[in-house]
C-alpha cells in the first residue's frame, strides 16, 4: 500500500522525469538537420555489467563496476564519455543491441562486460565493440583477488583509453590509477553504493545509505563515500519528512567538504541543500559555480544553478544553466527533474510539451510531465490522447469531478495508513483541482516542514490563482526568498 500511494501522490504533481537533448546534442527546440552526423569517433559508453555468477548479491557489485570504469575513463580528457545514467534508461529500453544502444548515445563505442564466477577473485569479461557494426575491437579477462576490485577497474579503464585514443600521456595514467581510498572492503561498499542510489527506489536508498555508510566506517578520510551518503540522504525526501533527511545530507557532505576541499559532488550536493531546504538560493549558486569550476561536465551542478536563478528571478541566466545541464545528460533523473520545473517556470511549456510528447512517441513514460506541461500551458484536453495517470489525467481529459474523487481518496488513505505525503506536492494536486481552501492549508504544512518545492514559490506558475490572496503572500515572505521584480 505505502509503494502504491507514493507513486500516485507522484500523480499530483510532475514527476522526476526524463527529458530529451536534440539529435545534435542541444536542448530543445529542435533545429533542422540539414546533415546527419555520426557520433564522435572518441565517444564512449560503458554497459552495466552482466552478472554471470551464481551469487545474486554481486549483482549491484557487477553494476558499479560499469560506474566506477565510467569514473576512470572520465579523467581522460580526450574521451567522450557517457553517463551511466543515460546508459542506464537506455540499455531498459529494449535489447542488448550495440547499434540500437549506440544510436541512442551517440556513442561510437561501446564497453560491454560480464562478472564471472570466482572463488575469492574478481573476474570479468570485457569486450569493446564498435557500435554501428558489433564488431569486437579487443576483449580480454581480468582476474584479481577480491579485495583489490580498485585493480581490475583501473586495468579495464586503461586498455579501453588506451585502445580508443592511444597511448596514453604519464599524467593520465596517474589520474587514472589514483586511489580514492586505500581500503579494498571501502571501494567495495563505495562500488555498490553508487550503483544502488542509480536506481532512485525507497529500498535502494537505502541500500545506498547502508554502503556508503559501511564505507566511511571502513575509511574515516573517504571524502568521495560522504559524498555519495549526501546525496543518497538528500534523496529521501521523496519518502520521509525532511528535516531530518536535510540534516544528515548536509553533515555528509561537510565531512566530504573537509577532507577534501575539492570534491566536486560534495559541493553539488551541498547546493541542494542550500536551495531546497535552507532556501538560500544565493548560497545555493556559490556553491554550484565553485563545483563546476572544479568539474564544468557536471549536469547536477548546472541544473542546482539554474534552479537557483529562477528562483532569484534571472531568467536568462538559468534558462541557460538549465539548457546546458540538458545538453551534457539529458537522462539523468534528477536533472530532468530541475530542468523540467525551471523551464516551466520560465514560461517555456511549448519546450515541454514537444520533448515529453516526443519521447513518449519512442515508448519511455513520461505521462505526468506531458499533462502538466499542457495543463498549465492552457492546452488540455488534447483530441489526440486520453490520459490514464490519476488526478493530472483525468484533469487534462476534462474530467474535473474525477479528478478531485481521486486526490480525496489517496489524501483519505494516506491518513488512514500514516503514510507519509510531502504536503507541497499535495498542495500542488489540490491547486490544479481550483481546491483554493484545500491547496492553502497544505501549503502552510509545507513551509512549517520546509518542503523542497517551497523555494520557488513566488515563481512558480502553479500558484497564480494564489498570490491575490494575502495568505500565500505572508507564505511567501515567510519563506524569506525576495519576489524577483519580473514575476
Amino acid at each position: 500500500m505505502r509503494n502504491l500511494l507514493l507513486g500516485i501522490c507522484v500523480a499530483l504533481v510532475f514527476s522526476r522525469g526524463l527529458l530529451a537533448q536534440c539529435p545534435d546534442g542541444t536542448p530543445p527546440p529542435c533545429r533542422a538537420r540539414a546533415v546527419t552526423r555520426g557520433p564522435a569517433a572518441n565517444s564512449v559508453a560503458v554497459l552495466v555489467f552482466d552478472n554471470r555468477a551464481r551469487d545474486t548479491s554481486l549483482t549491484l557489485l557487477a553494476e558499479g563496476l560499469a560506474d566506477q570504469i565510467t569514473s576512470n575513463l572520465g579523467t581522460v580528457a580526450r574521451l567522450e564519455v557517457k553517463s551511466p545514467a543515460s546508459v542506464r534508461v537506455v540499455m531498459e529500453q529494449g535489447r542488448r543491441e550495440p547499434q540500437r544502444i549506440g544510436q541512442a548515445l551517440a556513442a561510437r563505442w561501446l564497453v560491454d562486460g560480464q562478472l564471472l564466477p570466482g572463488r575469492g577473485n574478481v573476474r570479468v569479461s570485457v569486450q569493446l565493440v564498435e557500435a554501428s557494426r558489433g564488431t569486437v575491437r579487443w576483449s580480454g579477462v581480468y582476474q584479481r583477488p577480491l579485495d583489490d576490485l580498485f585493480g581490475v577497474i583501473s586495468a579495464v579503464a586503461d586498455s579501453v583509453a588506451s585502445a580508443i585514443v592511444g597511448a596514453l600521456a604519464p599524467e593520465e595514467r596517474a589520474r587514472m590509477a589514483r586511489r580514492p581510498t586505500r581500503s579494498n572492503e571501502a571501494y567495495r561498499a563505495y562500488t555498490r553504493g553508487l550503483a544502488a542510489l542509480r536506481r532512485q527506489t525507497e529500498d535502494d536508498l537505502r541500500r545506498a545509505v547502508a554502503a556508503f555508510e559501511d564505507a566511511v566506517a571502513l575509511d574515516s578520510s573517504f571524502a568521495a563515500a560522504y559524498a555519495g551518503l549526501a546525496e543518497a540522504w538528500m534523496w529521501h525526501d521523496w519518502f520521509q519528512p525532511p528535516g531530518p533527511i536535510y540534516a544528515r545530507a548536509r553533515a555528509a557532505a561537510e565531512r566530504a567538504l573537509a577532507l577534501d576541499p575539492r570534491q566536486p559532488q560534495a559541493l553539488v550536493a551541498l547546493a541542494s541543500v542550500a536551495l531546497y531546504h535552507d532556501w538560500l538560493p544565493t548560497r545555493a549558486e556559490s556553491l554550484a559555480r565553485q563545483a563546476l569550476a572544479l568539474d564544468s561536465l557536471q549536469p547536477r551542478g548546472w541544473a542546482y544553478l539554474g534552479s537557483a536563478l529562477v528562483s532569484l528571478g534571472r531568467n536568462e541566466e538559468a534558462a541557460s544553466a538549465l539548457h546546458r545541464s540538458l545538453s551534457l545528460d539529458t537522462l539523468d533523473v534528477a536533472v530532468a527533474a530541475a530542468a523540467t520545473w525551471g523551464l516551466t517556470m520560465l514560461g517555456r511549456t511549448d519546450v515541454a510539451i514537444a520533448v515529453t510528447g516526443r519521447l513518449r512517441r519512442l515508448g519511455l513514460d513520461l505521462e505526468l510531465q506531458h499533462v502538466r506541461a499542457r495543463l498549465l500551458a492552457g492546452r488540455c484536453p488534447d483530441p489526440a490522447t486520453r490520459f490514464t495517470a490519476p488526478v493530472l489525467g483525468a484533469l487534462c481529459n476534462g474530467q474535473p469531478e474525477l479528478a478531485r474523487r481521486q486526490a480525496d481518496s489517496i489524501m483519505a488513505a494516506a491518513e488512514r495508513t500514516g503514510t507519509y505525503l510531502d504536503p507541497w506536492r499535495v498542495a500542488v494536486g489540490y491547486a490544479l483541482l481550483g481546491e483554493r481552501e484545500r491547496a492553502l492549508a497544505y501549503l502552510e504544512r509545507a513551509v512549517e516542514a520546509r518542503s523542497s518545492g517551497c523555494v520557488l514559490l513566488a515563481v512558480d506558475p502553479i500558484w497564480r490563482e494564489l498570490r491575490s490572496d494575502p495568505r500565500f503572500a505572508e507564505l511567501v515572505r515567510r519563506i524569506g526568498v525576495p519576489v524577483p521584480q519580473n514575476r
